[in-house]
């Protein structure tokens, strides 16, 4: 296993290569490829700090922002920061709308909002967390269900990077990593693994596993939410969250973070107990989630160009700042469109035999 890459580092890498380089968490001004003349005539226009409509009048109704999970949830807390964030920059009010979609959360939200008044014409925006989105084409029956594959998507933009932290419960007898891959070790089959089956979350603790040789018995969940209210319980021993997920069971002391996906030595500071997947000899694999914003792939383009323009804008507002801060260990970013894209493809493509080796793909 040691020449497999992460899946999810796959995508990372190949979309902080693409669009990070320069325009990361600066704003980029207007240079980008989303902003560009394939925009047509359009050039953006700020009045008093808002983004003026289009030529042709959009938007001229209220914009909704689409969360496909829970309220709670990483994208539910991100598009209600990007909502308070876009206040004084768009000319009309955005919404926040919270599915809570048992599977298939991405692609099972652009179907709904291709079906809503105004869905195809960019009054629906999604939170993605882009790499995973893509994953879900090898991991799960997309196209079999929905009919749908890479080139139904639409990315608009994306300005958040968070790591994964790996949870176990407050109550176990290892106090780090390490001890608990110790007992894994020493007592096969005990441990107990609460996974999100087949998310990018799952895969990436797989590969951690993986590498590091050893295993445990897998308890599957619907979602990542699902997983950690059972490791809190004590019902399993540990599972792989984002920080927003894993924060109320830590601040409940129900729950402990012990790694964090980081290619830096230490871990964050609210973290400092715990190791990192460089500090155990697995670097240069930066696995994390890439959030920001989809639309179904019928929206005209200048309307995608558009909301790029809005979103950026947002990026650089204290609001968003404010958000990147209170998430640990997170990063601001900027990638547009074609750089999120052309990321999303080749991780796809990069991940493919990787998947069907750990036996994750949807047709095994």
């Amino acid at each position: 296993m040691k020449r497999l890459r992460s899946v999810v580092a796959t995508g990372v890498l190949v979309l902080a290569a693409a669009g990070c380089g320069g325009n990361a968490g600066d704003g980029g001004g207007n240079d980008t490829p989303a902003s560009k003349a394939d925009a047509g005539e359009w050039t953006p226009e700020f009045k008093d700090g808002v983004l003026q409509p289009l030529p042709d009048g959009f938007p001229e109704n209220p914009i909704t922002l689409i969360n496909s999970d829970e309220p709670a949830h990483d994208d539910g807390l991100y598009a209600r920061a990007m909502q308070k964030a876009l206040e004084d920059i768009s000319p009309v009010p955005l919404e926040v709308e919270d599915l809570a979609l048992p599977q298939f959360g991405t692609w099972a939200a652009l179907e709904y909002m291709a079906d809503q008044p105004g869905g195809t014409d960019g009054y629906y925006a999604q939170v993605s967390a882009v790499t995973g989105a893509a994953l879900d084409q090898l991991t799960d029956p997309i196209e079999e269900e929905f009919g749908m594959t890479l080139d139904d998507i639409k990315p608009i933009i994306a300005t958040e990077l968070t790591p994964f932290v790996v949870v176990t419960r407050a109550d176990a007898d290892w106090q780090s990593y390490d001890e608990m891959v110790e007992f894994a070790k020493g007592h096969p089959g005990e441990l107990r693994y609460v996974a999100s089956t087949g998310s990018r979350l799952d895969i990436t603790m797989r590969r951690i596993m993986a590498e590091g040789g050893w295993d445990a018995t897998i308890i599957p969940q619907d979602s990542s939410s699902d997983a950690a209210t059972v490791v809190a319980a004590g019902e399993g021993d540990f599972t792989m969250l984002t920080p927003s997920v894993a924060r109320a069971h830590e601040e409940a002391g129900k729950a402990r973070v012990i790694l964090v996906t980081s290619n830096d030595d230490a871990a964050p500071e609210q973290w400092s107990d715990a190791t990192t997947t460089h500090a155990i000899g697995m670097p240069d694999e930066p696995w994390g989630s890439i959030r920001g914003f989809v639309v179904g792939a019928d929206v005209p383009e200048l309307h995608r160009q558009w909301l790029f323009e809005a979103f950026r804008a947002a990026s650089e507002t204290d609001v968003h700042k404010d958000r990147i801060a209170s998430v640990p260990g997170g990063e601001a970013i900027v990638l547009d469109g074609d750089e999120l894209k052309a990321g999303m493809e080749q991780a796809v493509k990069d991940s493919e035999p990787i998947l069907r080796e750990l036996g994750l793909l949807a047709d095994q």
